[in-house]
């Protein structure tokens, strides 16, 4: 595992902002190794994990969701928000940016958000950006992902601040001040 000193602090803080987190076996047959979602909660096997910040990753995608929906959250976390989404919005996309970016922008979302997490923390951003990560294992130097996030370019950083969760930064703090101190720096983990 890519960091393992850097678990317990992050399951800790996961279990800090209102996420369960498991460890034991339910992590089996996962979309990651190591990692499985059922009712909103993260099962986590340390043995089979393949990089402690790939909790804080997961994390990040039920933190951008309003609480409300996490029990929907299983191993296909997409058809899962959608799902919630749906059963309370009906079957046309909603209007309500924190309903809606987190469908079109889960992604970015939790990648930015892993990344303001990890930099909280002080853990390595290595143990969220390693090589295999995000489909990309040959690169040199720093991840392209990481590298992206602190050029200010990412969309994830914006999407954040679209739904009140950080303020807007770097090259696309353009979009408006919505009075928050901007990203990395959270106003608030977790979707009410």
């Amino acid at each position: 595992m890519y960091h393992p000193e850097a678990l317990e602090p992050i399951i800790s803080f996961v279990r800090d902002i209102g996420i369960d987190v498991v460890v034991g076996s339910g992590a089996q047959n996962g979309f990651l190794p190591g990692l499985n979602i059922h009712a909103g909660a993260i099962h986590v096997d340390p043995d089979t994990l393949m990089g402690s910040g790939d909790v804080l990753h997961e994390a990040g995608h039920i933190a951008i969701l309003p609480r409300r929906f996490r029990p929907w959250l299983g191993t296909d976390l997409y058809a899962g928000m959608k799902a919630a989404i749906a059963a309370e919005a009906g079957p046309d996309l909603p209007v309500d940016p924190v309903l809606v970016l987190p469908l079109n922008q889960a992604e970015f979302m939790a990648q930015a958000w892993s990344f303001a997490a990890a930099l909280h923390l002080g853990v390595p951003l290595e143990c969220v950006f390693f090589p295999g990560a995000y489909k990309i294992a040959a690169y040199d130097g720093v991840h392209p992902m990481q590298r992206w996030l602190e050029s200010g370019t990412h969309h994830g950083p914006c999407s954040l601040a679209r739904v009140g969760m950080t303020g807007f930064s770097g090259l696309l703090a353009f979009m408006g001040d919505n009075g928050l101190a901007p990203f990395p720096t959270m106003a608030r983990w977790a979707q009410d």
